[in-house]
């Protein structure tokens, strides 16, 4: 194999494992979340990346609105079915509980959101009251407020640099229900970052995590050396070609003509040697030579380009093939054959047949195979018409005009 091809071939390979790994990969990320993939590629397109999965949850791990958030689905009874993070510069805190949950572990003081339906519904605690009563005061943030905290089973947190939403189970329509919640949640991180001091606090980026860059690299590889193989491939017909020719060197059988024969293998083009005494005696007294290869217009192209042969083996068996219009018209093993001649069109007409004249006229040449030299009748006559080949009985292969260019 050549350096090109192998290195073709290998990076082929590596495209077909990097097609497989991605498949598995895809496969072991939703296995138990099938109902949900296309909201969770929702997701991850929205926030520019791939999901993966943790132990035994799909996670989404990018960017929204330039800050990176993260997106956790869960189907563990001690983790919150569905749990979105966005980091934020927060200097302060704030947290927002279902009055239904007895909580009252973090934030010092309780305060009033100064939304009516959010204040009837949850709990709402924080250690910087002043500063969360500012935040509060637009209606834009309330509204985001009541949006986020859509359910009696959702809390929601600000603490730690992270805007936090969590909900008890995966909610319907998952997609559209993220995605309006991601809106609500930027809103208000844009808010808490236009808060004083913000300025001054450092978002930390998101963990580092295996990408899958490599196996769309090797996806792309392996394409693209695809794509180059197949306009390559013409370029190993030279090689092609020299094994052609040394079968024309072994065989006497032309280049072309051997690509469309098969099973070649152990047959040769007759010699003078392999011509019987009766055989040769014949040729002689039509004036032609003792070769196996036989030249003629079979196929009625108004030129003597097509080619006969007159095939034998190390058994002694013997083979016609005939081709026309560069198409193998006959191929076939006789019980007995001595010789082939060419019958020119114009001798045809001339010819006394053993039962009847062939039924449709030639289009060109036709090939008389001689199956024995010493019986005037035992020889048939093989001609083209259109695709196909037929075959006809004459009453003595002596009287045929041999000569008739």
């Amino acid at each position: 194999m050549q350096p090109l091809a192998l290195i073709l071939n290998i990076t082929i390979l590596v495209g077909i494992v990097g097609i497989v790994v991605y498949w598995v990969r895809r496969f072991v990320v939703f296995l138990g979340y099938k109902a949900i993939q296309p909201d969770v590629l929702q997701v991850a397109e929205l926030l520019k990346t791939q999901p993966i999965r943790e132990r035994s949850d799909v996670l989404i791990e990018g960017h929204y609105g330039g800050r990176p958030t993260i997106v956790r689905f869960s189907h563990r009874v001690d983790t919150p079915g569905l749990d979105i993070q966005m980091r934020v510069p927060a200097a302060i805190n704030l947290f927002l509980v279902p009055k239904t949950i007895t909580s009252e572990d973090e934030g010092r003081t309780p305060i009033r959101t100064g939304s009516v339906a959010l204040d009837r519904r949850f709990n709402a605690r924080t250690d910087h009251p002043t500063e969360i009563r500012i935040l509060t005061a637009g209606t834009t943030i309330r509204a985001c407020l009541e949006q986020l905290c859509c359910s009696s089973q959702t809390g929601l947190s600000i603490k730690d640099r992270t805007i936090e939403l969590s909900e008890l189970t995966i909610p319907p329509f998952t997609g559209n229900h993220v995605f309006d919640h991601l809106q609500s949640l930027l809103t208000v991180a844009n808010g808490v970052a236009e808060m004083p001091g913000a300025d001054l606090i450092k978002v930390d980026p998101l963990p580092p995590r295996g990408s899958s860059w490599p196996v769309r690299i090797a996806l792309a590889g392996g394409l693209a050396c695809l794509i180059a193989l197949l306009f390559t491939q013409p370029y190993s017909h030279p090689i092609g070609a020299n094994a052609s020719s040394n079968l024309v060197t072994s065989t006497g059988i032309a280049p072309a003509d051997a690509a469309r024969l098969q099973q070649l293998q152990g047959w040769r083009v007759a010699g003078t040697e392999d011509f019987s005494g009766s055989a040769l005696r014949f040729l002689r007294e039509h004036r032609l030579d003792p070769t196996g290869h036989i030249m003629g217009d079979f196929g009625g192209r108004g030129a003597a380009i097509d080619s006969a042969y007159f095939l034998v083996d190390t058994t002694g068996r013997k083979r016609v093939s005939m081709m026309a219009k560069g198409t193998v018209a006959y191929d076939a093993i006789f019980p007995q054959a001595d010789v082939l001649a060419r019958i020119s069109k114009s001798a045809l007409a001339k010819i006394q047949w053993m039962s009847s004249a062939p039924q449709y006229p030639p289009d060109g040449d036709a090939l008389l195979v001689v199956q024995n030299a010493n019986d005037p009748t035992a020889s048939v006559v093989l001609l083209r018409h259109g695709s196909q080949t037929y075959s006809a009985h004459p009453a003595d292969f002596n009287k045929i005009d041999l000569g008739t260019p």
